[in-house]
């Protein structure tokens, strides 16, 4: 990544006879000259792949989807996958344990996130298979009916909120959420979730029911949760998931990866994805001041000026220090 060489991109690696598999990468790309022809987010994936980096490799692999979504992201991302994928990857899982079930906390399970699903049907057709030997046998019944007889009627609408309110404020988190969901009030639900610190349940609900607003509101509380528990790799990931690039800078500067940092910038402007407001050009002059005076410590001036010319006010004034000091 030395955009300030006028003569181009090399590759330099040092040799490494006993890595068969490496020795074979690099020839590779030296004999068919791939690695100067690749773009920047794509060099970032194939060093970080060679050095077995794999925070970066995380990161590279999710902003090459979220930038231009040529290749989904695999189900081991989880909640970084966007929405589509996460949702059908979660209800192939709940067809999985629903087929698996052995045991009634199994099916309450899956009635639970039926229902989370906005499925009514399913969940109804699991909670009459219930014995009536069982203790449970009364309220699933019950319950069976309720689902059944939903209705979008404003009566029936705000009983059933005004009973899902009531049931969540005396300890019936879940029970009063799964009510929330019956009438569509999906959002209400995470907010309550999220208030009653179930963040992962919360998260869960936001991807496979919301639209993108609420659903970046949800995530956004998330994130700031992440960011207080020190989580920051897994915050950073989610930022970039929401299009958050310039979120996702300021976390990695936080980090001091501030090459990173500089290396996501420059990726998404070469992809001219990189946010057009005020506070993102603020974080992006940031990053490559940051950046220059790393490169600094590292007696690499001449990166570090090209770098400051793209730093803003703050950037130029560091340029003039750095000349003062080469007279």
């Amino acid at each position: 990544h030395q955009e300030w060489r006028e003569e181009g991109w090399s590759l330099e690696c040092p040799p490494c006879s006993n890595d068969i598999v490496w020795e074979s990468m690099i020839k590779t790309l030296r004999s068919k000259d791939k690695f100067s022809s690749l773009t920047l987010l794509e060099r970032c994936l194939v060093t970080s792949s060679l050095f077995g980096d794999t925070l970066e490799w995380n990161l590279w692999q999710v902003l090459a989807y979220y930038l231009d979504q040529s290749s989904p992201l695999c189900s081991a991302f989880d909640i970084i996958q966007d929405n589509t994928s996460f949702l059908k990857y979660q209800t192939k899982r709940l067809s999985v344990q629903d087929a698996c079930r052995c045991t009634y906390s199994h099916r309450k399970h899956c009635i639970h996130r039926y229902i989370l699903l906005g499925h009514t049907d399913k969940p109804v057709q699991l909670l009459l298979e219930v014995g009536n030997e069982s203790e449970n046998f009364y309220l699933d019944c019950l319950k069976s009916s309720l689902i059944a007889s939903v209705s979008d009627s404003e009566v029936a609408q705000s009983t059933i909120k005004l009973v899902a309110t009531n049931l969540i404020a005396n300890e019936h988190l879940m029970e009063g959420c799964e009510l929330l969901c019956l009438i569509k009030k999906a959002l209400d639900a995470c907010r309550y979730m999220q208030n009653f610190h179930k963040f992962d349940e919360s998260v869960w609900l936001a991807k496979v029911t919301l639209k993108s607003h609420d659903y970046s509101e949800v995530l956004k509380h998330f994130i700031d949760m992440l960011l207080a528990k020190g989580q920051k790799q897994k915050a950073i990931l989610l930022s970039v998931s929401l299009m958050m690039f310039d979120k996702a800078a300021e976390i990695l500067l936080s980090c001091r990866l501030v090459m990173v940092a500089a290396l996501l910038v420059d990726a998404c402007i070469e992809a001219d994805r990189w946010p057009e407001s005020d506070s993102a050009t603020a974080t992006m002059h940031e990053t490559y001041v940051q950046y220059a005076k790393y490169l600094v410590s590292l007696d690499n001036v001449t990166a570090a000026l090209y770098y400051c010319e793209r730093g803003g006010d703050q950037g130029r004034t560091l340029a003039e220090e750095l000349l003062l000091c080469a007279r």
